[in-house]
């Protein structure tokens, strides 16, 4: 799949620098063109498979009993391109930074669901070590192939996975997890209801309704969605669209992460960004 798409992409560039060369531009820039986008693609195709670990800390404010390391995925875009071992070496990226609890973000899978189930891609998940277990969230290509139910009933089945779906849920009586669907309608000062003496860790796909968070209070909101951008200039339309395209930032009582995600959406490229893993520090 992924040869079919790099050898799309480059008839296109030498399909262009034909018409470049009968509108007469000349053939030097026909020349830089090719070996231009062919090197764009190999280090396209090293920012996607080189995952980084980008590591946030915030001040609990004594909300918490103890220090919490959680472990932030977003967009893994299981699929025909996104398979099982780039499932393996995110589990063991995982696993590395010892985390209390693991936050998925949404975009578990790339839209489809049949290669997912067919190569067992989401078994993988029941390998990830985590004190408080893994809680999922529901994105937009969760949702797109209609096969979202079988993924909530799949991953839900394992004992160390929870989907949340515009619910909460209690840990260790110290704090919540809350999520909401992608799409979802449901006001979130209604999933919150009953957790306002307690931190809330909120998962939401896309980071489009922050400012419904800074007003229910919620302690800490993590996100995707973005890629921030994926390939360049793209990560300067996601800064005009979003309040917080990537990265971390604090508003008011709120902590708003959003990660650049760990797949790629569509060719496995990534330019002027980079595969990452969030490991966040609450101190």
């Amino acid at each position: 799949m992924a040869s079919i798409i790099y050898g799309g992409l480059l008839y296109i560039v030498a399909f262009g620098g034909n018409l470049i060369l009968k509108n007469r531009v000349g053939i030097d820039l026909y020349k830089f063109v090719i070996p231009t986008v062919a090197i764009l693609l190999i280090v396209g195709t090293y920012f996607k498979w080189s995952t980084v670990v980008e590591e946030y800390e915030i001040n609990g404010e004594g909300r918490f009993k103890e220090p919490l390391n959680i472990v932030l995925i977003s967009d893994i875009h299981l699929g025909y391109i996104n398979g099982n071992s780039s499932m393996v070496k995110l589990v063991e990226t995982v696993n590395s930074l010892n985390p209390d609890i693991v936050l998925v973000a949404g975009d578990t899978v790339d839209m489809h669901l049949k290669p997912v189930i067919e190569k067992n891609m989401l078994e993988n998940f029941k390998d990830i070590k985590s004190r408080y277990g893994v809680f999922v969230n529901i994105g937009n290509h969760d949702i797109y192939g209609g096969g979202v139910k079988e993924f909530t009933d799949r991953l839900n089945s394992f004992e160390n996975v929870t989907v949340l779906r515009d619910s909460k849920v209690l840990i260790d009586d110290s704090f919540y997890v809350a999520s909401r669907d992608n799409f979802s309608k449901q006001p979130l000062r209604e999933i919150l209801k009953g957790s306002e003496e307690k931190p809330v860790l909120y998962m939401e796909h896309t980071p489009d309704s922050i400012d419904e968070t800074i007003e229910n209070k919620v302690f800490l909101q993590v996100s995707g969605h973005t890629h921030k951008g994926q390939f360049f200039p793209g990560g300067l339309f996601t800064k005009s669209i979003f309040k917080l395209d990537y990265g971390y930032k604090k508003f008011q009582d709120t902590n708003v992460i959003v990660s650049s995600g760990y797949g790629t959406w569509g060719p496995p490229i990534r330019v002027g960004t980079q595969s990452e893993v969030v490991l966040i520090k609450v101190r």
